[in-house]
Order: structure tokens, then C-alpha cells, then sequence
């Protein structure tokens, strides 16, 4: 069954191409969001930045996973990610009045010290206008900053 499962997630898995989504490929690899999908599981208490457009079911595990999620495949929702899960691990928090720019703590490829600069040079060019029109439109996905996160720039 689970071959079967993994070889459906295979077939039905396109990189995304809409309006809304973001293509990280340039510094990060299909096949290393695929075999990790750390930003697919969520801890109870992170449930509530799931996008309202994601369901998710508990695990054995007492942790929370997307139900487009596939082993070795990636996400199912193709072209139709939301705007949230297409830029992870990049995402627009607040902090007093300013919105911040940031890389999420828990990517294990981007948070590589000797990609930073790499990194933060395509996030300021590729991610943060889109991703700052969408948070603007969308003030309900702001969250309060995490000092986890690396701030990669600050807006007013």
C-alpha cells in the first residue's frame, strides 16, 4: 500500500507555477523539501499558523501532518499551494509596528551559515514583495515574531 501511495504522490507532484506560489528552486532543491517536509508537520501548539486552506490529521506521534504531504514526493497540491507553504521557510512576522522579513529557524538546508548570504540576497529579491503584498492583504496570517527566526530585513 505505502509504494502505491508514494508512487501516486510521484506522479501527481509539479512544481508550482501560479500567481500566488514562489519558486525557491534557484537555492533550494525539489528533492530536499521532498525527503525532509519538515514544514509539513506541525507541533499542537503551531496549529493555529496551519493556512486556513490546509487540513491536517494527528499522528501517532501526537504531532499534526498535512494530508498533501507524500513520502518522497512532496506535496500533492501542485500549482494550488498556498502562499504560506510556497515560500516556506521564508514568512512576513511583525514586531511592534514594523513587518520583518525572516527565515524560519527549522529548515535544515537554508539555515546553513555558508549559504546566509546566498540565501538572504534571493529572499530580498525574489520573496519579500510578493510575500509583503500578500501579508498586507492578508493581515489575519501575520504573527507575532519568533526570536528563533533570522531576521533577514525590516519594514515599516
Amino acid at each position: 500500500m505505502l509504494q502505491l501511495l508514494t508512487a501516486f504522490c510521484a506522479i501527481k507532484f509539479h512544481k508550482c507555477g501560479n500567481s500566488r506560489a514562489m519558486d525557491l528552486s534557484p537555492i533550494l532543491k525539489h528533492e530536499t523539501c521532498a525527503n525532509c517536509k519538515i514544514c509539513c508537520v506541525f507541533k499542537p501548539e503551531s496549529l493555529i499558523y496551519v493556512p486556513k486552506e490546509i487540513e491536517v490529521k494527528k499522528q501517532e506521534d501526537g504531532m499534526f501532518a498535512c494530508i498533501h504531504r507524500c513520502e518522497n514526493a512532496g506535496c500533492t497540491l501542485e500549482k494550488n499551494k498556498p502562499t504560506e507553504c510556497a515560500a516556506w521557510p521564508f514568512s512576513i512576522s511583525k514586531r511592534g509596528g514594523k513587518l520583518l522579513l525572516v527565515l524560519e529557524h527549522s529548515c535544515p538546508e537554508l539555515n546553513k551559515r555558508e549559504r546566509f548570504n546566498e540565501v538572504k540576497k534571493f529572499a530580498l529579491e525574489n520573496v519579500a514583495p510578493k510575500l509583503l503584498e500578500y501579508s498586507r492583504k492578508n493581515t489575519g496570517t501575520l504573527r507575532e515574531h519568533n526570536s528563533k527566526n533570522q531576521i533577514l530585513d525590516y519594514y515599516i
